[in-house]
């Protein structure tokens, strides 16, 4: 009988064989990771459920609120996703899955929240604009949503609207409706390009309409759902200024690097030793969980907020899960999440670097400061979220202002990774 070397990676062990020898073996993490992975798993399975969690007054439901629940649902598979193919030790497509359900937080903040919305609108003569500021002043329904607006030199406007309000019926409240609900609903990803129609034509369809309605999905894209738009609308509702939406800049580039094909990324998930891979990597196993525990809070957090607006449905058992969140959001603080704080050893970097600055711009360091007196918004952000994460595993002692960082992690092949 042929031998076969499990542990060597023989090209002649089966997929079958592999997947029942990783069952077969207990996955590092589920120690290593014990809390973190039960309190992801935990938010998880509350995303999943919230449509039961709801419970409707009045004998009247509102079929927005169970969309937004199996929004939320679609976004905790997501994230169960990654945390499965973490299990696996495929750390790239679970960053990938991530990157998925980052942005689908964020869109889904929107549509649950989201009151006003950007449009605009090319090359428009100024006699039209004309025309249009003065049936907006007489009230033209057209123009009836305009909240504000305003034309550059060159024809473009920029029309700030909000969303539809519901008419008021049977003793019931009138609530208005997110401009997004309606976006979500019309875009087609699968639609193609209007130049692409005439491969599509089935005889029966109109070739001048398709492309029309492709023109307009592309435009619906590109100016509602595209990363720069979706950051646009986040500051016109009030839910990020210009420091958060860096910031999400920084894990959107960072989860990116795992669904484009131009990034070489083994070594950043494995460190040095990529000879066989996949194999279990303690801190990428752990940012995955940050990232699945974090990107879980803040849509739970922004659906419960929904519930609380009009048209108003009961949560239950929300005082309960909301002590589990805050117990959640303390365990996850280090990683320094957008909204959150930096932690101690982001302080202590950013003396260092203000001293570092201080030497290459006039040669000496004058004054060390206190890295515990910065206020929260005096500290520079992280380019790398892995990379720091390992240097939290570390700890370091900066000889050129004397401050320690004391990792209260440890971990001994962390300085080698």
């Amino acid at each position: 009988m042929r031998r076969v070397d499990l542990r060597a990676g023989n090209p002649a062990l089966s997929l079958a064989a592999s997947s029942k020898l990783k069952r077969m073996t207990a996955w590092p993490g589920d120690l290593e990771h014990r809390a973190l992975m039960d309190t992801a798993e935990g938010l998880i399975s509350e995303l999943v459920s919230l449509r039961r969690r709801l419970r409707h007054g009045n004998d009247v439901e509102y079929s927005q609120h169970g969309e937004f629940a199996d929004r939320a649902r679609g976004m905790g598979e997501q994230l169960r996703g990654a945390v499965m193919l973490a299990r696996a030790d495929l750390y790239a497509p679970a960053f990938g899955c991530l990157r998925m359900a980052f942005e689908h937080m964020l869109v889904d903040r929107l549509l649950f929240l989201g009151r006003r919305i950007i449009r605009y609108v090319e090359n428009v003569e100024a006699d039209v604009w004309e025309e249009w500021n003065r049936r907006r002043d007489n009230g033209d329904e057209e123009f009836l949503l305009v909240t504000e607006w305003s034309r550059t030199k060159k024809g473009r406007v920029e029309i700030v609207e909000r969303g539809l309000r519901s008419t008021p019926s049977s003793g019931l409240e009138s609530y208005e409706l997110s401009p997004y609900y309606f976006l979500v609903k019309q875009f087609q990803p699968y639609m193609g390009t209007p130049s692409s129609q005439p491969m599509f034509d089935d005889g029966i369809s109109d070739p001048a309409r398709m492309r029309e309605w492709a023109e307009r999905n592309d435009r619906i894209y590109r100016t509602y759902l595209s990363w720069s738009s979706i950051k646009r609308n986040l500051q016109l509702n009030g839910f990020a200024d210009e420091v958060t939406i860096s910031r999400l800049d920084v894990h959107y580039r960072f989860l990116s690097a795992f669904v484009h094909p131009v990034s070489e990324v083994d070594s950043l998930i494995y460190g040095r030793n990529q000879i066989n891979v996949p194999r279990y990597d303690h801190y990428s196993s752990e940012l995955v969980l940050l990232y699945v525990t974090a990107l879980a809070l803040r849509e739970l957090r922004h659906f419960v907020e929904m519930t609380g607006e009009a048209p108003m449905v009961e949560f239950i058992d929300g005082d309960v899960s909301e002590e589990r969140w805050r117990k959640a959001a303390v365990d996850i603080s280090y990683l320094w999440f957008p909204g959150d704080a930096p932690h101690e050893m982001d302080r202590v970097e950013e003396v260092n670097k203000r001293a570092f600055r201080q030497w290459r711009n006039v040669g000496s360091t004058r004054t060390v400061e206190d890295p515990s007196q910065i206020p929260d918004d005096g500290v520079r952000y992280y380019r790398d979220p892995l990379r720091r994460l390992v240097k939290m595993h570390s700890g370091f002692t900066e000889m050129t202002t004397g401050l320690s960082f004391v990792s209260p992690w440890p971990r001994a092949d962390a300085p080698y990774r």
